[in-house]
């Protein structure tokens, strides 16, 4: 009599766990449906006031769910215009966006989810600022004076007994730049921290950055991701379109060259002309670095770029950009052909042996 009494008892607490989760999974996709239906809200709002109404609306649903438990692992399928992506070692998760105005500013939410067991989940919002900490900003941050990004990949790294989480971002700057971002997480007991000195800030370089900004026109597809046959952070590598244009990062292009990161033990190393191929090589218009040369502004490429808010702001494929041809021999109008300018030929392609390429500087 007591086994059997027993082995109901065992029965009862079974069917209590399970009509828990399934209230948990219930709860989750109500919520998932709610905030959807906000996010689209937002997406569709014409003027820049009731945007920001409407994404208010959406932080208070955001921040009614975060806390609960489940909310680490739920997929969230149906958001796609919102990242949620998690750490892959599980640490932590994001939940992060972005809305444009009608000016073609942008302006950032994320906030970070830590599983803490059966207990509600640690909240760590991120405030973007603009007035207190410059758009390139070179100190170690905190949360709560954050630059604005949309992260689209994690990766963890250990230097010692400490993990840094290389995260990758993005910014749609603004009307006429956007910025590809490195960038560093890493706790300092439970306090996050944001930026630690690894990146090293050219080849050979001994002066070491805290996180790495690439910004380039408006114009352009650049591709910043992480290589897994090449074990390396693989980027484009940037140059204004005529030497003059130094520092104006609206006229920065790709120059069709690929420079990287590969983390060695305690730093990533900058590491320059790498070997990039693309997997998926669909033909799309690509703007010309040589437009004004001679007159084509778009040229036909083998690749294809995929939104970031989706989490995929590569630039194409699984890895970088694909090259492009040398199209500096094609025909201008009227059939006469435009013979090769090999001191721009030498300034385009060639590094200079005195002033090594640079994450920061070109």
């Amino acid at each position: 009599m007591k086994r059997v009494l027993f082995l109901l008892s065992i029965l009862s607490i079974s069917l209590q766990v399970n009509a828990k989760e399934v209230e948990v999974d219930t709860f989750l996709v109500k919520m998932e449906a709610e905030i959807n239906a906000q996010l689209i809200l937002v997406r569709g709002a014409n003027d820049d006031y009731q945007r920001k109404l409407e994404n208010e609306s959406l932080i208070e649903k955001i921040e009614a769910v975060l806390e609960y438990p489940g909310v680490f692992d739920y997929p969230f399928s149906s958001f796609q215009t919102m990242s949620t992506i998690k750490s892959p070692d599980d640490a932590f998760r994001l939940f992060n966006w972005n809305i444009e105005d009608n000016n073609g500013m942008n302006k950032h939410f994320c906030y970070m989810v830590i599983p803490n067991g059966s207990k509600p989940n640690q909240v760590i919002k991120f405030e973007e600022d603009h007035i207190t900490i410059p758009p390139r900003p070179e100190n170690t941050l905190t949360p709560n004076h954050w630059y604005g990004a949309l992260y689209y990949k994690i990766i963890p790294v250990k230097k010692g007994s400490k993990t840094l989480y290389t995260v990758l971002g993005y910014d749609g700057a603004s009307r006429s730049t956007n910025k590809k971002i490195l960038d560093v997480f890493y706790f300092k007991g439970k306090k996050l921290r944001i930026g630690y000195p690894v990146f090293q800030e050219a080849k050979g370089s001994k002066r070491v950055l805290k996180r790495v900004f690439f910004e380039y026109s408006e114009k352009a597809t650049i591709g910043v991701n992480w290589n897994d046959r090449l074990d390396a952070i693989v980027f484009d590598h940037l140059v204004p379109e005529t030497p003059n244009l130094e520092g104006m990062y609206d006229f920065y292009v790709p120059d069709m060259t690929y420079d990287g990161y590969h983390w060695a033990g305690n730093l990533w190393l900058y590491e320059e002309d790498l070997i990039a191929v693309n997997d998926e090589n669909r033909r799309v218009r690509r703007y010309n670095p040589n437009a004004e040369e001679n007159g084509i502004e778009y040229i036909e490429v083998k690749d294809v770029w995929v939104d970031p808010v989706d989490g995929n702001p590569n630039g194409g494929g699984v890895d970088a950009t694909a090259p492009v041809e040398d199209i500096r021999n094609t025909k201008k109008k009227g059939g006469k052909s435009k013979k090769k300018n090999k001191k721009h030929r030498r300034w385009f392609f060639k590094k200079k042996q005195k002033d090594p390429r640079s994450a920061i500087k070109d």
